[in-house]
């Protein structure tokens, strides 16, 4: 069973987001959950002994959890809207020099925040392809497969919603997030889904390949949803360990299948950036070729 426990804590919520938050003297971490999820999947890193030191927040992103329900969804959802979401949050809350740590959904909202704050010192992206815009990006960087089509569709059946959390976790979780699924915002994923095909702007591969911003892009090499080859092709001075880290023996969701590698390389990341040096993974932890 899947626990949701959280020491040292406490919820709260501003206007319109609900939100987690432990303090600690280190450099800050936002945590960004994926699509038709919440806060509470990163439990396992607020009870971390690795990262005890960081000050932590995690965030249910709007039409999730027990946030509020997008007022405008054709503009909030969308990475750009959602982003800008997040970071209007990290500047109520006079958060500084964080990294924005985002799963699924939530990295590619992380993606879209590359040199786009001076509040945000770097970017941890899991589970989420900084792809080209339109509808080669997604084929080159995603399986085409039923999670991929869930992931766009409106009201979930309970069977969907069971279907989805397993693809995403495992046998980690026990229906914990089933509630949580059937709870999404149902204009969210389609409006999403939309965004993320027809794109608009500089893509998230371009913002990649030219940032400024130290980034860190870690994958499990199982992952169902986004393609291994296409994750491995990514390289740029500016990445943590200079390309990709592949994570072996986990899927879509490393922060949680292999909890102990990911919470090592997010401190690893962590320090280099506080740091202001990029140094490459201890050789335990690095990607295979």
């Amino acid at each position: 069973m899947f626990k949701r426990e959280f020491p040292n804590s406490q919820f709260k919520s501003t206007r319109t987001l609900s939100y987690l938050e432990r303090d600690g003297d280190d450099v800050p971490i936002v945590f960004l959950h994926g699509s038709g999820f919440s806060k509470e999947v990163f439990a396992r890193q607020f009870n971390s002994k690795k990262l005890a030191s960081h000050r932590l927040l995690a965030v249910d992103l709007p039409g999730h959890g027990q946030s509020k329900d997008a007022e405008n969804p054709g503009k909030t959802y969308s990475y750009a809207g959602l982003a800008k979401e997040i970071l209007a949050f990290v500047s109520e809350k006079k958060i500084s020099n964080c990294i924005v740590a985002g799963w699924s959904l939530g990295g590619q909202i992380a993606l879209e925040m590359i040199d786009n704050s001076s509040l945000v010192s770097g970017i941890m992206a899991f589970g989420a392809a900084p792809a080209p815009n339109g509808p080669l990006g997604l084929i080159q960087s995603m399986h085409l497969s039923r999670i991929l089509l869930l992931a766009g569709k409106a009201e979930f059946t309970r069977a969907d919603a069971l279907y989805f959390e397993d693809a995403c976790f495992g046998k980690l979780t026990n229906q914990d997030f089933v509630d949580t699924l059937l709870r999404t915002d149902r204009r969210m994923r389609p409006s999403i889904s939309r965004s993320a095909l027809y794109g608009y702007g500089l893509s998230q591969k371009a913002r990649l390949e030219d940032t400024k911003t130290p980034v860190c892009l870690l994958h499990g090499r199982n992952d169902p949803l986004i393609r291994t080859t296409y994750m491995k092709s990514l390289s740029n001075p500016m990445l943590f360990s200079g390309k990709t880290v592949i994570v072996e023996n986990s899927g879509h969701a490393p922060f949680m299948d292999a909890q102990a590698e990911f919470d090592t390389i997010l401190q690893n990341f962590a320090e280099a950036v506080a740091s202001g040096a990029m140094e490459v993974c201890s050789p335990k932890l690095s990607q295979a070729s």
